[in-house]
């Protein structure tokens, strides 16, 4: 083949818009309709942020931007975010860098001597694969970036361009600090497999690359992560059911194997990300073990650990591997008759893996609700537009990129499971900020998966953690607070709260600290019920009641949550205001309405919703009958 590769077919710049433009909306929607469920995207905007201002610590983790992952290769984009600073920037840079893979793989090909419509088909197989779009539609994270960039490196080590080389090589370490790991596996296989070359050979482009690898690994171990990390955020905890230290897990390698190999078991037959990698590939990279060694370190580090999404195509964690198997399935082209046929089989398995684990029935399910999340977002923007901008704010995961342009800004999935991140230290809420933002129908934010959210619970002999709902009472005790709720979610701004209302209702008594001493509902509009609630808290309150409205035609129920009843209230007598707006997709009938309070932290840690299964309800309060047709 010619040195010069030929022009770039019109299919590659088709198929990288396709994918950029499908990648690109619709993580705008997710982000703007307030689905985006990871602090992730979060962080990296208030580091930016601060750090074009000349401050490091990010209040998010409590860390500077290196101290939670190394990653300088975010700093690269600050002087685009002094551009455009907007939370979607680091979103549209990640999908550019994906949707580049087809140019590169392309040359890749023809380099290995593949017909031109084969060498199409196979470029394109690297975004029409389901994990680069679920990478894609992941919010954002640099360990994304591991993908186009591993596919560079792969094409100038094949060119033997050593500068560029270099550049790729010195661009994947700055990327997360364990690709490190990777590229010493990569200068290890390459130095086995080139022996033949030569000592000079060896030295330039394994042994040397393998040295600087292996540094910045050591220099990010045992200085950068110790000096910045200080503890608050503990990755050794992923890996804590193989031993307690890392020196136990190392030893219980060789004295236990049977922990490693359970753990990879069960990370295999019960996740996903090997064989969403593999399948759309047709199998064809178990052909070519030299790219599993160099996967190895990264691909074992996912699938020892216990959290779901290391080894689950979803998150960000395939990036690294998907151009690692993508060669490992290419490199066998050459010696295969009917490549054409092989390649067109490639682009239908990826195109059916899409349907399989792929993202095509979340997109299906985003364009069915339409409607719903349209409504629902203008409410919660109107919700946010009230918070001053230099407010501090402790926010539900889905509002924290919106919020994220400010010096203080706290997830509230840290004061609700009152630990470090993956730590067992306690966490030590902070002081009051001015608002408190609770989405209570937040999935992630409200995580019993995570352990995010979570009854009193022991950690170790002798130390319990209390209760999400209080950690959550004792944060916001600490100030008085004017409450804005509105259908699951509640706005907390300092200041003084509702006034008192007229007692209308007799007592309910739900245990001996908690009465809820009146509740009223008064239709403001067709559509739009307003509740109002007098609580009387005697002592030390023992339990938090959470409230949801539910709605019965004879056919169906109609749940609406509004959370937890005055959390922030230490004792005597609370008023609270709650407004509920019911959606435009509600069908107008009669319905019977009854409010249920029920213990939640129990409910969600037994897997059991009310008003489904009664366990944990506390009290059931029948409001009659009313008309309702949603306002329009």
């Amino acid at each position: 083949m010619p040195a010069e590769t030929p022009k770039t077919p019109r299919a590659l710049w088709w198929g990288a818009v396709l994918f950029a433009g499908i990648a690109f909306l619709v993580s705008w929607w997710h982000w703007w309709t307030f689905q985006y469920g990871t602090f992730d995207l979060a962080f990296y905007v208030q580091a930016l942020w601060l750090a074009l201002r000349g401050q490091w610590q990010v209040s998010l983790l409590n860390v500077p931007l290196m101290g939670n992952h190394a990653e300088p290769i975010v700093f690269l984009l600050a002087p685009l975010f002094a551009l455009w600073s907007h939370p979607m920037l680091f979103v549209a840079v990640q999908t550019l860098a994906l949707a580049s893979m087809p140019f590169t793989a392309w040359r890749i090909a023809r380099r290995l001597q593949i017909e031109r419509g084969t060498a199409i088909l196979l470029a394109l197989a690297t975004v029409l694969t389901p994990a680069t779009l679920l990478v894609g539609l992941h919010e954002f994270h640099p360990e994304a970036l591991a993908a186009p960039l591993l596919l560079l490196l792969i094409e100038a080590k094949l060119a033997e361009r050593r500068g560029w080389f270099w550049v790729w090589f010195v661009a994947v370490l700055s990327v997360k600090e364990n690709l490190a790991l990777l590229l010493v596996a990569w200068c290890v296989v390459f130095a086995v497999l080139e022996w033949r070359r030569g000592r000079a050979w060896l030295v330039r482009w394994n042994v040397l690359p393998g040295a600087v690898a292996a540094g910045w690994l050591l220099l990010c171990g045992r200085v950068i992560g110790p000096a910045l990390n200080a503890g608050n955020v503990d990755y050794l905890q992923l890996y804590s059911h193989l031993g307690g230290s890392g020196g136990d897990i190392v030893r219980n390698f060789f004295t236990e194997p049977g922990r490693a190999f359970g753990a990879l078991w069960h990370a295999l037959t019960h996740g996903n990300l090997v064989w969403a990698l593999v399948l759309p590939l047709l199998g064809l990279p178990f052909a070519r073990l030299r790219w599993w060694f160099i996967a190895a370190p990264i691909l074992g580090q996912h699938l020892l650990s216990w959290r779901v999404s290391e080894w689950s195509v979803g998150a960000h964690y395939p990036a690294p591997l998907i151009p690692l198997l993508w060669i490992a399935a290419v490199e066998i082209f050459p010696k295969l008759r009917a490549q054409r046929a092989v390649a067109i089989a490639i682009v239908a398995a990826c195109l059916a893996c899409q349907v399989w684990v792929g993202p095509v029935k979340t997109i299906a399910h985003d364009v069915a609700t339409v409607g719903e999340r349209l409504e629902e977002r203008a409410w919660k923007a109107e919700m946010l537009a009230a918070i001053p901008p230099g407010a501090s704010v402790v926010a539900s995961q889905p509002f924290l990129s919106h919020l994220a342009e400010r010096e203080r800004v706290l997830s509230l999935h840290h004061i609700l499971k009152g630990l470090k991140t993956l730590s067992r230290a306690p966490y030590e809420p902070p002081a009051p900020t001015d608002v408190v933002i609770v989405d209570y129908t937040d999935r992630t934010t409200f995580s019993t998966e995570a352990g995010y959210y979570h009854p009193r619970m022991r950690t170790d002999a002798g130390r319990y953690v209390p209760s999400s709902d209080r950690l959550l009472h004792e944060f916001l005790r600490q100030g008085t607070w004017r409450v804005h709720a509105r259908n699951e979610v509640a706005v907390f701004h300092r200041g003084e709260p509702m006034g008192a209302f007229g007692i209308k209702t007799p007592p309910v008594p739900f245990d001996e600290t908690t009465t809820l001493a009146a509740m009223q509902t008064s239709e403001e509009r067709p559509g739009k019920l307003r509740f109002q609630f007098a609580w009387d808290f005697a002592g030390e309150r023992t339990r938090f009641p959470w409230m949801m409205l539910v709605l019965n035609d004879g056919k169906h129920l109609y749940p609406f949550v509004k959370g937890a009843c005055a959390p922030e209230v230490a004792g005597g007598r609370a008023h609270e205001s709650w407004t509920v707006v019911f959606p435009e997709t509600l069908p107008a009938a009669t319905y019977s309405l009854y409010a249920l309070f029920y213990d939640a932290n129990e409910a969600a840690w037994q897997k059991k919703s009310p008003p489904d299964d009664p366990a944990f309800t506390l009290k059931v309060i029948e409001l009659g009958q009313r008309q309702i047709a949603p306002g329009r």
